[in-house]
């Protein structure tokens, strides 16, 4: 089982941190928008983002990594830097 760091693809680790920040980013968007067609975009934004976080993170614990998402990110913080 890969459970450890050392395993995990770097590029992994970038998709998952890129995904997080597109979603932190969707509702960071959604807070600031007023127009009504904003809304709505920032509304389908935000989900997708969220939805697609999320799937990557089961994506990884289908092949057998068992780091919560705050260890992932922590990962990908310490390979970018």
């Amino acid at each position: 089982m890969k459970t450890t760091p050392e395993f995990l693809l770097y590029a992994d680790v970038v998709t998952v941190k890129e995904a997080r920040d597109d979603w932190q980013l969707a509702q960071t968007y959604f807070a600031w928008v007023s127009d009504p067609d904003l809304v709505d975009f920032a509304i389908f934004w935000e989900r997708a983002a969220r939805l697609r976080y999320v799937y990557l993170l089961q994506c990884l614990r289908k092949e057998g990594y068992s780091l919560s998402p705050t260890e992932v990110i922590q990962l990908a913080v310490r390979q970018i830097s």
